[in-house]
């Protein structure tokens, strides 16, 4: 009994004079951030956006590549999302075309200045296969590496108006972007 009123009594005096926490082993200093915080935390860092084309009439062509992204640091910011391109002409005597291609998109942008980025992206695409004699009916998957920059404007404290000029650094037969390899995209990027 003495030893427990001893050791109760000195638990008192460290409280007392030093500030230090009377229960052993706990570090109030470092208290574990409650979920609800950390959501709070993680969704100042995270961004949504995409690209958007559209050109209707004959040929008709539709892009859309909604992203979801992360800031790493106040600089670089790397993402996922979905692309889908919808294709169609009317050739008139011999018929009308239409394509779908869809699939995966992720990208590492990275802010030089306030208004100027570089950017990596890869692209996976389910499309048609072009080389053989059906391209309707046969769908490959293809790889699409680009590199490029472009102009990243401010649009309030929560949103910029993004334009950039990408680079093809795996040409194909096979690419939809075929001939060319410089490929100009146009959207819009924005934070919680």
């Amino acid at each position: 009994m003495l030893l427990c009123l001893s050791s109760l009594l000195h638990a008192q005096v460290d409280s007392v004079y030093t500030g230090a926490p009377t229960s052993k082993g706990t570090d109030t200093s470092k208290k574990k951030k409650p979920v609800n915080e950390k959501w709070e935390t993680a969704k100042k860092h995270m961004t949504f956006g995409g690209n958007f084309q559209a050109w209707f009439g004959n040929p008709t062509f539709l892009y859309i590549s909604p992203t979801v992204g992360y800031m790493i640091t106040p600089k670089l910011n790397a993402g996922l999302g979905f692309v889908y391109n919808y294709t169609s002409a009317d050739y008139g005597y011999y018929g009308r075309y239409s394509q779908s291609v869809w699939g995966g998109h992720s990208f590492m942008r990275y802010l030089v200045t306030e208004g100027f980025f570089v950017q990596l992206q890869y692209d996976k695409l389910r499309q048609p296969d072009f080389i053989t004699n059906y391209p309707e009916t046969r769908k490959v998957w293809v790889d699409y590496v680009f590199v490029g920059g472009g102009f990243h404007q401010r649009l309030g404290d929560h949103a910029a108006f993004v334009t950039a000029l990408m680079y093809n650094v795996t040409p194909s037969n096979l690419s939809i972007y075929y001939p060319n390899r410089l490929i100009l995209q146009f959207g819009v990027t924005a934070n919680l």
